[in-house]
């Protein structure tokens, strides 16, 4: 009883208000001044591609504000999952996930044994952008190959599912994934950032420093700030076609969630296309058709109604997946047909409309 009874003292309340604080923290999507940057972004596109003589402020607090989409019962499901997610999040990551600091410490030494001391001759200035810019695109890439991942095993696509099964999008939306993805996500990037801080550490020592605004990686702060979280939201707005070949657009990202099989396992990219680009999976906006989201008409999906179902169905059919007793409910991932989808082929045929529908992504 000692046991569970110190167990049970260390339970993380805390994290109950732990979203709370969200919009305070620059290291969060919803960080307060992302929000204003996306709600300026999304104004300029509704007055810029609105219904030219139906525009009007009210019409823009409408558009903006639709109780429909952000009463939605998907949305509010979403507000639940952020709610609790941090605190079994917290309890999960406290069962003895490998620190970045253990991981750092580990790949600077075995550099240092088999490779002797390094010399380093860089300026700080230099040592500073060449480790935020690495550390940036690193943390991009293995988001994207986690992402790809989450989609292409059944396991872990039976635990993702819950995030593309939102009907509506919010900047909320992007919280709602399933502990146990968020596990794996807190690895990803333990890994990812040890490796790097070792790697920059070996090379420079105390001298390593970065860029940062309000303690929040400057690449990282100003793709969030430059309307990150219109990719969860019903602003359809494009880059166009030859940016959206570098940069993830709201657009693109609302592709990947939409409901058309066609778009299916489309931009896994987080911020930067490229990836998407390199791999095969990149689709531009550029005459696309229109799009609902969620997870499409496919036998035996689950309807996550309430938190229990969210939490408890995505983990039985992962279970069941993994034991290969699973007779459906994955997404049908035969590629598109060549030239049609492709960002390539697809963005020839030019139309674009600044708003449209909704969108999810991670």
């Amino acid at each position: 009883m000692e046991t569970l009874g110190t167990w049970l003292g260390q339970w993380p309340t805390g994290d109950l208000l732990a979203a709370l604080r969200f919009p305070l923290d620059p290291d969060k999507r919803i960080f307060g001044w992302y929000l204003l940057g996306a709600a300026a972004m999304a104004a300029a596109a509704y007055w810029l591609a609105g219904p030219r003589g139906a525009r009007s402020l009210g019409g823009l607090c409408r558009y903006l504000l639709n109780p429909r989409i952000w009463w939605h019962r998907s949305a509010r499901l979403d507000y639940q999952v952020l709610l609790v997610n941090p605190v079994i999040s917290a309890s999960l990551n406290a069962a003895g996930l490998v620190s970045m600091v253990a991981v750092a410490i580990a790949v600077s030494e075995v550099l240092g044994e088999r490779l002797g001391p390094a010399e380093p001759s860089w300026p700080g200035w230099a040592v500073a952008a060449a480790f935020t810019l690495t550390l940036f695109v690193a943390d991009d890439f293995t988001r994207y190959g986690l992402h790809w991942l989450l989609h292409r095993i059944p396991v872990l696509w039976a635990l993702h599912k819950l995030h593309h099964s939102a009907e509506v999008l919010t900047p909320v939306t992007v919280y709602r994934i399933h502990p146990l993805e968020s596990v794996l996500y807190t690895l990803r990037m333990t890994l990812t950032q040890g490796l790097v801080v070792g790697l920059f550490f070996y090379g420079f020592g105390m001298r390593l420093g970065a860029w940062d605004i309000a303690g929040a990686n400057v690449f990282t702060f100003v793709f969030n700030l430059a309307g990150a979280n219109l990719r969860h939201s019903h602003v359809r707005l494009s880059y166009g076609r030859w940016l959206e070949r570098l940069i993830i657009s709201p657009a693109q990202h609302q592709i990947h969630h939409s409901n058309r099989r066609e778009h299916f396992d489309r931009n896994f990219g987080s911020f930067l296309a490229v990836w998407d680009w390199l791999f095969g999976t990149l689709t531009v906006a550029h005459g696309q058709r229109r799009h609902g989201f969620g997870l499409g008409r496919r036998a035996a999906e689950p309807v996550y109604g309430n938190l229990w179902q969210a939490y408890w169905l995505p983990l039985k059919e992962a279970v069941a997946a993994g034991s290969g007793r699973e007779r459906g409910g994955i997404r049908d991932r035969r590629p598109p047909r060549p030239g049609k989808h492709s960002g390539i082929n697809a963005s020839s045929r030019v139309r674009t409309n600044a708003i449209d529908s909704h969108s999810h992504s991670v």
